[in-house]
């Protein structure tokens, strides 16, 4: 592996930690994150000093610092790259940046795909965390017993259900997340995810596991309400606003015991549009 491809991938991972802080503040306001900041200074300390400078600013202004390239396109911005830069980017024998919003650019082996049209409902317009979501990605009874299984799931209904290209590869770069830390959270929540997916709008999977699966959250608390999100580069930042809604909603024992008490997908859709009907305009 060249240098090159040790930094790119130095700088995603770093991404990933400085994103899940983030998630951790805005659904555990009152967490102890000093484990993970001293994970990030570690990491951030073996970069050299222009690119760690230049990663630094990118993130005081989006989640994204370094961005995959689809389309011949900066995922961030949605800029058109000259086949050369392009080219560049594929071989990885140095750093390149967008010409436009100057973030660091790889070239992924394999990106997830979904739609690019919005998928309709009826006539009439979708509003609140419906933008979102949809009946048909609505879970009343996972089965699984580990994190895997739980999350393997959620992503062939994400396919089935047209959402998503490949769920096997979507739940593979899902269990890559969760490795670098988990995505649960207090009050037996997790916010499961897999960000820089090619085309699309954000859209999100709710799944409930009425007893409970140990995903790898704080203490020994199971989880059993799964929000399951995949995120467009573009919406990355709007991502970190879903999360804060949805956590300081299902915070509340009602809201949450609503979901669980769900007996099928209508009644958990039902609860799911009624309890986040102030959250989401």
């Amino acid at each position: 592996m060249t240098t090159t491809h040790s930094l790119i991938n130095q700088l995603i991972q770093l991404q990933e930690l400085v994103v899940a802080n983030m998630q951790k503040k805005v659904s555990m306001p009152n967490a102890r994150l000093e484990e993970l900041g001293k994970s990030i200074e570690l990491l951030s300390a073996d970069l050299p000093q222009q690119v760690r400078s230049h990663f630094n600013r990118l993130v005081q202004k989006h989640p994204e610092a370094i961005v995959p390239v689809a389309n011949e396109l900066c995922t961030g911005c949605g800029m058109g790259l000259t086949k050369s830069m392009v080219q560049s980017v594929h071989k990885a024998e140095d750093l390149n940046r967008c010409p436009n919003c100057a973030r660091f650019l790889y070239y992924p082996e394999q990106l997830i795909s979904r739609e690019r049209v919005s998928r309709s409902y009826g006539a009439v317009r979708k509003k609140g965390v419906s933008r979102f979501t949809s009946p048909e990605l609505m879970m009343v009874s996972l089965k699984g017993t580990t994190p895997e299984e739980v999350l393997g799931e959620i992503c062939s209904r994400m396919a089935e259900e047209n959402f998503v290209d490949d769920g096997a590869h979507l739940l593979d770069l899902a269990l890559q997340r969760e490795a670098i830390i988990s995505t649960a959270v207090d009050n037996s929540l997790a916010f499961p995810h897999v960000r820089g997916v090619e085309g699309g709008g954000l859209s999100m999977a709710v799944g409930i596991h009425k007893k409970g699966v140990k995903f790898g959250g704080p203490g020994r608390t199971l989880t059993r309400i799964f929000f399951f999100v995949v995120i467009p580069t573009a919406t990355s930042a709007f991502y970190l606003k879903l999360i804060s809604g949805l956590s300081r909603t299902f915070r509340e024992k009602g809201a949450s015991e609503a979901l669980l008490a769900a007996a099928t997908e209508e009644e958990l859709w039902k609860a799911l549009i009624k309890a986040t009907k102030k959250t989401f305009k």
